[in-house]
């Protein structure tokens, strides 16, 4: 990986998915009162302290961290259903019953940034207790930092972090990434869509308006999962290729955007940690560590994708803006 001109060789990945809180974000992004903190709740102390230092007792540490402006821009376009039709009550949200205009002017704050923003994150060792918390300094609230706090929408958005080695400097650098979680957006659309409704019957796994017959058109098609061959429906996910939170009305009900999976492979494809691209070719995203890609059995036969000029497009939309 190259960044800044030095070239980085990928070292390991934060197991921690780090959900974006209420407290973390800024004033207009909070769904509750307070005006809340600048710092980010990453874990267990022994478990940040051992990724971002390499032992586990090593506290007070200070590292240089990085995140990308086109990153950046990719989440703000993953994230604009949910600041144009908010699911919950955001403090920002205007007379209009949205936040396109903060969203607009937020993007345009992004196009003018340098393709690469540096910061640096410190360990808040002062804080008693395991929960491991990291800061950054006070200039850097107003750059790469601060702009992730200023841009993420709490609960349905959330940051990973990979290691980075300069292997000629031996130097380390922490490289973020800011995601949208499109499991939580859609979770919240269906409590925010049925809110003080009765609901009198629901099958399980099958909550979403027409989501019945696109799980039993899906299994009319595959019949097994690509990956485990495993064929009890039970036992097997609908999973939407492009997210459901972000589909129009019909692309949520077209079996051409979906793949029948088992559950760790629908997890990895909805997650955005694997994709195909139109030849039915597997690409593994850098984000899954090295340690669970080899403790993962990735053989699968072409032809059980059932391939389409449909579900190629749809394939293309999940590589551009899932997978990681």
């Amino acid at each position: 990986m190259i960044i800044d001109g030095r070239t980085y060789k990928v070292v390991d990945v934060y197991d921690l998915s780090v959900t974006v809180p209420d407290s973390y974000v800024v004033p207009a992004n909070k769904t509750c009162r307070g005006n809340g903190e600048a710092k980010l709740y990453m874990g267990s102390k022994d478990h940040m302290r051992e990724f971002f230092t390499g032992a586990s007792e090593k506290a007070g540490f200070e590292v240089e961290c990085v995140i990308m402006k086109d990153d950046l821009l990719k989440y703000m376009e993953t994230i604009k259903h949910e600041y144009t039709h908010p699911s919950i009550k955001y403090r920002g949200i205007c007379k209009k019953g949205n936040m396109f205009p903060l969203w607009r002017s937020r993007l345009d704050m992004i196009n003018k940034l340098p393709s690469v923003l540096k910061f640096v994150v410190k360990d808040q060792d002062q804080i008693e207790g395991n929960r491991g918390y990291v800061k950054t300094t006070s200039s850097a609230l107003k750059g790469g930092y601060g702009i992730i706090r200023n841009i993420s929408l709490p609960f349905v958005s959330y940051i990973s972090v990979m290691k980075l080695l300069d292997e000629e400097k031996e130097e380390y650098l922490f490289y973020w990434k800011l995601f949208t979680d499109f499991t939580q957006m859609a979770e919240q659309q269906y409590a925010a869509k049925n809110y003080g409704k009765k609901i009198k019957s629901k099958i399980k796994g099958t909550k979403r308006d027409g989501q019945t017959k696109y799980r039993q058109d899906l299994y009319a098609l595959f019949g097994h999962c690509p990956f485990t061959q495993i064929d009890d429906a039970k036992l097997l996910i609908a999973s939407h290729i492009k997210p459901w939170s972000i589909s129009e009305p019909k692309e949520k009900i077209d079996s051409n955007n979906g793949l029948l999976l088992s559950p760790l492979y629908d997890k990895l494809f909805d997650r955005g940690l694997i994709s195909f691209d139109n030849n039915g070719m597997l690409i593994v995203s850098d984000w899954l560590s090295t340690a669970n890609r080899k403790r993962i059995d990735f053989s699968y036969k072409v032809e059980d994708l059932h391939l389409t000029p449909k579900r190629q497009s749809y394939l293309e939309y999940h590589r551009k803006y899932v997978l990681k």
